[in-house]
């Protein structure tokens, strides 16, 4: 299973919603024609422009003019792009796999290590010996001491359910615990059902 970028989606989401609501909130008052009476309330002059008034002052026209102010605002741009393609990037599904495990540090016995994808290969082919499963992959994540295993199982329409979780726990994911001395601090199981019925795209008389 892949981990998406859900806090990313969930930060920018928020800041666009709050830009969205105040936007919204200012087009309701113009609509209903309080925005003059709360700008005229606090004391801000607020007049209608003619036909022949320009639209920025003459301090904010000599800045535009200027060779910085058109390299500034193409900065700004570019910033802005470069921010939303790095957003767009992070949509991309990430397998986000552990690092290699530190299963022994002992000054006698030494330095054992692990990587993440041994460890995985051998949950995978665990749990395809298990009734039913037609294919498996896994993904550890976390540290070894708190290992995270998620695994995907696909099985046929015909398979007990119940009985296939609690093998996983009771025995696949037993065996990687047992393999790396520590409980798994969280397991987490996407089971993909497939139709086991044969289909035939020709009739022979």
């Amino acid at each position: 299973m892949r981990q998406l970028s859900g806090r990313l989606n969930r930060a920018w989401l928020a800041v666009i919603g709050l830009l969205v609501l105040l936007a919204g909130i200012v087009a309701a008052l113009i609509g209903f024609g309080l925005l003059s009476r709360i700008i005229t309330a606090t004391g801000i002059g607020l007049a209608v422009p003619s036909s022949s008034s320009k639209v920025v002052g003459s301090g904010i026209g000599e800045f535009l003019d200027q060779p910085a102010a058109v390299v500034a605002v193409g900065v700004a741009g570019l910033i802005l792009g470069v921010l939303g393609l790095a957003w767009l990037l992070a949509q991309i599904p990430r397998a986000n796999a552990a690092k290699p495990f530190r299963l022994q540090d002992d000054a006698i016995r030494g330095l054992t290590v692990c990587t993440a994808d041994v460890l995985t290969d051998a949950v995978e082919a665990d749990a395809e010996s298990l009734p039913g499963v037609t294919g498996a992959s896994a993904v550890l994540r976390g540290t070894a001491r708190q290992p995270e295993l998620t695994i995907r199982i696909s099985v046929t329409d015909r398979t007990d359910i119940k009985q296939l979780l609690h093998a996983l726990q009771a025995e696949t994911a037993a065996h990687l615990a047992s393999a790396m001395e520590t409980s798994l601090k969280h397991l987490a199981v996407q089971v993909n059902v497939t139709s086991s019925r044969p289909t035939a795209d020709h009739v022979t008389l």
